[in-house]
């Protein structure tokens, strides 16, 4: 289908413009690129959206629970501006979800299943586009700005790129193995090992952990199809593959570090990246206790933050981010904020239980997202705050559209 899609674009130059829109996210060329490109999406919509009934179709938007649950959390993030005092810090915060209010309307109401699908499809391509990105320049083909072959992270920070090989790595290899276009399953394929090698010569230690973990999730759920001999021997080649890699590349001797400074916390020494981290995530846990229900809302918790600092001085104090996006939703949002983001994210995986394929990558997406998130505020991030809609949105329309057509046909 993804084949015969793609052969149909010139019979439909707004749905190329949409795939299109999403093979360039990962990339974020400039801070305006997301801006101009979103602009003329909602435009376009805008012009052929009468004629096209999709202005119609926006009341199904509510319809979906998924999705009403994290637009009712993005609406409660706005909300929260009525109890915080620093709205300079609010409205930094709020801007990483101003593209949301064009993506949700014009995709949900745009795509059928099948364009979905294709667009998760055109998502992993890119992906696979900027491992091979990478992997040039750690081969000294490519010369990129403050890049070099320790650090091969392209126009990205090397703790978002990681996460992009892990998503890559697992999303591709799901794909290959649905496939039933031998075409298909070759270039998904390339695309793993790829998304392998970029993973590990990269130097997120989130992304890297996030991927075992991910793997272990997978292997838990699917315990069952074990037996099965190609799966198997799927699953230790891959292992063994990504340890192999990571002695290769010196990547352990980084993990070695991290742990020896989470030692040295016992000692009230936060030196080191992790032991800075582990600082603000003691920090955070404060502020959750004296805020729990509401938050201090989105603009005070580091403010909450620098007066924890006076009172627990660490070499630490210094630090303007809980490096945690957990911390940082309960921080501004508390127990109802989160309740309400990460149960969007659990209903829809529920939804999608019956559409393997789908219901796995969203397995690899969230676990990763949710597991990275322990090290970075994700949701905040350039451009992974934008990516965590699109991929939400794609996996709604997948499951919404397949059960409307479903329905239908009773």
């Amino acid at each position: 289908m993804f084949a015969i899609a793609m052969n149909k674009i010139k019979e439909d130059y707004f749905i190329s413009y949409i795939y299109l829109y999403i093979f360039l996210m990962p990339w974020n060329f400039s801070n305006g690129q997301m801006g101009v490109l979103s602009i003329i999406l909602l435009i376009w919509w805008l012009i052929i959206g009468k004629k096209r009934e999709y202005f119609s179709k926006l009341k199904i938007i509510f319809e979906f629970k998924p999705l009403l649950l994290i637009i009712l959390f993005f609406a409660y993030s706005y909300l929260s501006l009525l109890w915080t005092d620093n709205f300079e810090t609010a409205k930094t915060a709020l801007k990483y979800y101003k593209y949301y209010w064009i993506m949700i309307p014009v995709l949900f109401t745009t795509l059928t299943k099948e364009q979905a699908k294709n667009g998760l499809y055109v998502f992993v391509l890119s992906i696979g586009g900027y491992a091979l990105f990478s992997i040039l320049i750690y081969l000294n083909v490519l010369h990129v700005f403050q890049n070099n072959i320790s650090n091969p992270r392209g126009i990205l920070s090397y703790s978002i790129v990681t996460i992009y090989m892990a998503i890559g790595t697992l999303s591709s290899l799901l794909i290959s193995y649905y496939s039933k276009s031998n075409a298909l399953k070759t270039i998904f394929l390339i695309i793993t090992f790829l998304s392998l090698i970029g993973l590990f010569i990269n130097n997120g230690r989130s992304g890297q952990l996030s991927f075992f973990i991910t793997i272990f999730f997978l292997f838990i759920i699917y315990r069952k199809n074990i037996l099965n001999i190609k799966i198997l021997i799927t699953i230790i080649i891959l292992i063994s593959t990504s340890l192999y890699l990571l002695n290769s590349f010196n990547k352990i001797d980084k993990f070695k570090y991290g742990i020896n400074e989470l030692k040295e916390v016992q000692n009230n020494n936060f030196s080191g990246s992790w032991g800075g981290r582990a600082y603000m995530w003691f920090a955070g846990i404060h502020i959750v206790k004296e805020n729990p229900i509401f938050g201090t809302g989105a603009g005070d918790n580091i403010d909450e933050f620098i007066n924890y600092t006076k009172t627990h001085p660490s070499d630490s104090t210094w630090l303007r981010s809980f490096h945690n996006q957990h911390l940082d939703t309960l921080t501004r949002y508390g127990i109802i904020g989160y309740i309400l983001l990460w149960s969007s994210v659990f209903l829809l995986l529920y939804y999608l239980r019956d559409l393997e394929l789908f219901f796995t990558i969203g397995i690899v997406f969230f676990s990763i997202t949710f597991f990275s998130g322990i090290f970075d505020i994700l949701l905040l991030m350039k451009p992974y705050n934008t990516i965590f809609m699109l991929i939400f949105l794609l996996l709604s329309i997948v499951v919404y559209k397949n059960k409307s057509i479903n329905s239908s046909s009773v």
